[in-house]
């Protein structure tokens, strides 16, 4: 699952409803939520590619670090001339996370 902004909360809360399901999402640009997740992110079992824009006033490097210190399996890859528009300029760095085996 790929969630770019505020979607990738909607992603996550979907991967934790159902683990077996979803294996990998990557979260783009998606800003730490205001109050608590309806859902516990330690227990999140899936694979999390996160990527941020250094660039990016938003949600740069603080909210990266924040989801990768929540999540038990993510990775922060930050994009240092990286804006809030990541997902066109990363896609293929998305799909190699997504499906790792597939030839490109």
């Amino acid at each position: 699952m790929v969630g770019w902004s505020d979607a990738g909360l909607d992603d996550l809360a979907f991967a934790a409803r159902h683990p077996g399901a979803v294996d990998r999402v990557a979260l783009v640009s998606t800003p730490i939520p205001d109050g608590d997740p309806a859902f516990d992110l330690s227990e999140m079992t899936a694979k999390a590619l996160l990527l941020f824009g250094a660039k990016e006033p938003r949600t740069g490097s603080r909210h990266g670090t924040w989801w990768q210190r929540h999540l038990p399996n993510a990775r922060l890859e930050m994009n240092p001339a990286g804006d809030h528009d990541l997902l066109t300029p990363m896609w293929t760095r998305v799909l190699s996370h997504l499906a790792p085996r597939c030839k490109r």
